[in-house]
């Protein structure tokens, strides 16, 4: 199966209005998982939620607290926060769509940060939804089904006190998180890199559809990234400039700084994707070259064997040899040798002069 068909598989359709929030089936999805985190200045603890009243208590505890709903297919677990956190169901349908582009919006007394991580998904690049509700003393994350836990280094942190989340608020854990995002960009393009030598290695020695479909998968992954990449730049810009009641000038800074790393990425991606429009071009000229070098050789045969095939047939018309008109050689004794001797003679001077002309040297 093509990578293009892969991709195309991948696509979610954006659900109606009331698609998450609609009651479903039993046993129709897979319940979501809602692990909650909650700190303190001194302390924090983490544990699996499954009622409301949970969550209420968690929120009237916590001075920071932390949901992370992993699955976007569970209309209970989704209508369970929106009713405990009061978030309206425009703001959850965003939270909830697969394919939802990356954007900041403000809903009353919260904010909406919609980003994409990135992981590598065999030879692919594939990017996933993830949702940020920013409130006055919570953070609420919404994700989809992975193996790969974006966030697992945010956890660490916060389980073993490096960090401050206590003391600055819940705004510094948003920024911490989209931190986090953002820095997954990077090992992922450096790869790009790597990538691209070898590509380029094969289209000057090696050219062949391989190479050329290589080259291919990596500028459509780059168009992935920048899809990905583009929107969140401009998200981190109201961020980290725009006055907002629920984000600090601490947490603007920390935004500020993911705004200068985002900037950081496109920059190195747009060099990425320029090396790949480069790499196409050497493809084809190399492609080019090597016709010309085989168009060469066939025509240097070819003009080698005019003279002999003229000498042959002149020879082999088997006129009369009694008659005084007729060609020299055929009554000689040694006729036959001369004939040969004269070939052998004039392909000998085409080679010569072929080679002085510098068209028998392979092409570097």
């Amino acid at each position: 199966m093509s990578h293009r068909k892969q991709r195309r598989r991948r696509r979610h359709r954006r659900p109606d209005l009331a698609g998450p929030l609609a009651p479903t089936a039993a046993g129709a999805v897979t319940p979501a998982v809602l692990r909650l985190l909650g700190c303190d200045p001194t302390t924090s603890a983490e544990s699996t939620v499954l009622r409301a009243d949970e969550l209420t208590i968690a929120r009237e505890t916590w001075p920071v607290l932390w949901i992370d709903v992993e699955g976007l297919d569970d209309p209970t677990v989704t209508r369970m926060i929106g009713d405990v956190f009061e978030i309206s169901d425009l703001a959850l349908e965003d939270a909830v769509t697969p394919d939802e582009r990356p954007k900041v919006e403000v809903f009353g007394h919260q904010v909406l940060i919609a980003a994409r991580t990135v992981r590598h998904d065999g030879q692919q690049i594939v990017t996933d939804p993830v949702c940020i509700f920013l409130g006055d003393r919570y953070v609420i994350t919404f994700r989809e089904r992975s193996a790969h836990d974006p966030f697992a280094t945010v956890r660490q942190r916060i389980r073993h006190g490096r960090t401050r989340i206590g003391h600055e608020g819940a705004d510094a854990l948003c920024a911490l998180l989209m931190d986090v995002v953002i820095d997954g960009y990077f090992p992922v393009l450096e790869q790009f890199g790597d990538r691209l030598e070898d590509l380029e290695e094969e289209a000057l020695d090696r050219p062949s559809r391989t190479a050329l479909a290589g080259i291919h998968d990596v500028r459509i992954d780059l168009m992935t990234l920048r899809r990905a990449l583009w929107p969140t730049r401009d998200l981190l810009h109201a961020l980290g400039r725009e006055p907002t009641s629920l984000v600090g000038d601490h947490a603007r800074a920390h935004f500020r700084d993911c705004y200068d790393h985002t900037m950081e990425l496109l920059d190195l991606m747009e060099a990425y994707r320029e090396i790949g429009s480069d790499l196409r071009d050497i493809y084809l000229a190399s492609i080019n070259n090597r016709m010309n070098d085989v168009m060469k050789v066939l025509t240097v045969i070819a003009t080698l064997f005019m003279p002999l095939t003229f000498i042959t047939g002149f020879y082999g018309m088997n006129f009369d040899t009694d008659s005084p008109w007729n060609m020299p050689l055929l009554r000689f004794r040694y006729g036959a040798l001369v004939a040969i001797a004269i070939m052998l003679a004039t392909t000998g001077g085409l080679m010569w002069f072929f080679w002085r002309r510098g068209w028998l040297r392979r092409w570097h």
